[in-house]
């Protein structure tokens, strides 16, 4: 497969080379100038990526909106399995991360000040302490719903786009699609426009693309160059690392495909051969709306519905954040298992909720990482310990690829299953309204169609 596809040839072989590339400048210790020389071209094609971001959620959402308009049903079916898809994987996701956590205790006899680990290379000021939180920050999780909610409902789209509120976004344009619907033919030409502007974005995808196997070698180059002293990290870190990897590889590997052929009877593997592309951008950017594009293009050459397509996935690259849930879930035992804090199942209970709320409304904050991963530790009370998170960044520049790539898998498996889940329920209807139109005999013995 990967021969008769250049781009997805080149891009492999962009990651391959970022990791050697990264790994030599690095025995010669670039100064902080000479890295970011080095991440800048990749920081250039993210740009571009997240450029398209906006107008290509904004557009797929108001197309596959409109796609749906001759059937309510059919546009209500497929929110529903979409939530139901969404909903289920990432709390599996989560509840996966807290039992791998537990039963590993990767927190055992592994303080996160331990020597080696300190003379890291990352700025420390990245990871402040809660003191240093802003206040507009330090969220109780009823206070975390509600911000979420307000994201999904602002009271000036054009501020929500510029502050790249993506939840925000989306709940205009699927209002603004489903009233576009209703209007009838005199809408046909502003649906035609939508449909030519997304023609026109999918192109400047394509583009950017083409620019994808640079950017990626340099992004990961850079951030290698940028690593901690990575054998002491590991060495502090390490069966925390080997707990995060395990349940997204199980994750990812085992209960995804999983819930696939359970829903499709189809194989996961051609689903992850077909998204093979958007999976290693994913990898390779750390971004999941930077690989939206891909994925969609990766989505209609496997034959899924268009309109399904467009709703889905946008929707997906937002909210569909299984890896993120389940790594910081994990990393919050961890961090209270280092300090001997012992957390109860009614703390448990809240981390996972709070993980999965912190999941969904990420991208919607600013320096999500840090911002998410302390308001799952202030839910159990552990902000006191929020300085670890210096350290625990160290490797989380890996570990970030990882679980973008679990999360791009996540939508590709989703849009997958709702499409075959929503023609499977059309057969079903299309067959119960062919039956009940039942053969009948008249008295003269000619056979004649009678409706029931």
């Amino acid at each position: 497969m990967v021969m008769h596809e250049p781009l997805l040839s080149a891009t492999i072989l962009g990651v391959l080379l970022g990791i050697l590339l990264g790994s030599l400048i690095r025995l010669a210790r670039p100064s902080r100038q000479a890295i970011d020389l080095i991440g800048f071209p990749g920081e250039i094609m993210l740009r571009l990526l997240k450029m398209l971001v906006l107008p290509l959620v904004a557009g797929s959402m108001i197309a596959g909106v409109c796609s749906l308009r001759g059937s309510t049903s059919s546009m209500a079916k497929v929110a529903r399995w979409t939530l139901m898809y969404y909903a289920a994987t990432t709390l599996i996701a989560v509840v996966l991360g807290i039992v791998l956590v537990n039963v590993l205790n990767p927190g055992r006899g592994s303080p996160l000040n331990g020597d080696g680990v300190s003379d890291c290379a990352v700025d420390q000021a990245a990871a402040p302490s809660a003191a240093d939180i802003p206040a507009a920050v330090q969220r109780t999780p009823l206070e975390a719903l509600l911000d979420v909610a307000r994201n999904m409902f602002p009271d000036n789209v054009a501020a929500a786009a510029v502050n790249m509120n993506i939840l925000g976004v989306i709940t205009f344009s699927l209002f603004f699609g489903l009233c576009l619907s209703t209007v009838g033919d005199a809408a046909e030409p502003m649906i035609k426009l939508v449909d030519v502007f997304n023609v026109v974005i999918s192109k400047m995808v394509t583009a950017v693309l083409w620019t994808s196997p640079l950017g990626i070698a340099s992004l990961i180059a850079a951030s290698i160059c940028r690593a901690c002293n990575l054998a002491s990290t590991l060495a502090a870190l390490g069966l925390w690392v080997v707990t995060v990897l395990l349940g997204l590889l199980l994750q990812g590997g085992l209960l995804l495909p999983a819930a696939l052929w359970a829903c499709t009877r189809q194989s996961p593997w051609a689903t992850i051969k077909g998204f093979s592309q958007a999976i290693v951008l994913g990898f390779g950017t750390s971004s999941s709306s930077a690989a939206l594009p891909v994925s969609m293009q990766c989505a209609e050459q496997l034959g899924c519905d268009d309109s399904i397509i467009k709703f889905v996935l946008p929707l997906g690259s937002t909210v569909n954040m299984n890896g993120t849930a389940l790594y910081e879930a994990t990393t919050v035992i961890f961090i209270a298992q280092a300090h001997n804090v012992q957390l109860g199942l009614a703390e448990m209970t809240v981390v996972a909720c709070t993980a999965t709320l912190a999941a969904v409304g990420a991208a919607a904050i600013p320096s999500a990482g840090l911002v998410t991963m302390l308001m799952v530790m202030q839910a159990v009370s552990l902000d006191q310990f929020a300085s670890d998170l210096a350290v625990i960044l160290a490797i989380d520049w890996l570990l970030d690829r990882c679980r973008t790539a679990v999360n791009v898998l996540g939508d590709a498996f989703g849009v997958v299953v709702i499409d075959s889940l929503c023609k499977q329920d059309d057969s079903r209807t299309q067959h119960s309204q062919a039956s009940s139109i039942p053969l009948a005999r008249n008295v003269s013995g000619v056979t004649q169609l009678e409706m029931c």
